[in-house]
């Protein structure tokens, strides 16, 4: 049974307390597959970077194979990231991590990152991780 993780964010412009948990994602979060592939692909505009452009169908097929997690606020999107393998599973990647706007700079990234890195780890112990 995988337990979400939990953080208390109450950055000095906001006046509520936000409770963001960062799941391993699975067929309940596909709702999330079109937003969350519109925020890569305006992230990686905005910032000019080759974050490569995903379907929806890539990511729900991450999510429905628990090789992915997603960070919530209640239901509104806050973050995700990904697992990618290769080389017969010896070598895995953390990629695709991307943090709403509205939600940068309180050190989500750095929460979401450490989920998928221990995701890896549990999913794939015999293999090299790589976080990209």
């Amino acid at each position: 049974m995988q337990i979400p993780i939990y953080i208390n964010i109450s950055p000095f412009y906001y006046t509520a307390k936000m409770n963001v948990l960062i799941h391993v994602a699975n067929s309940s979060h596909l709702q999330y597959s079109q937003e969350i592939c519109d925020l890569i692909f305006v992230s990686a505009q905005a910032r000019g970077t080759g974050i490569a452009k995903r379907s929806p169908e890539y990511i729900e097929e991450k999510m429905v194979t628990g090789k992915s997690v997603i960070a919530l606020d209640g239901d509104r999107l806050v973050g995700y990231s990904y697992i990618e393998t290769w080389g017969h599973k010896k070598f895995v990647a953390n990629s695709g991590l991307i943090v709403h706007p509205d939600y940068r700079g309180m050190g989500i990234a750095r929460k979401i990152k450490n989920r998928i890195f221990e995701l890896s780890k549990t999913l794939y112990p015999n293999s090299k991780i790589f976080s990209i």
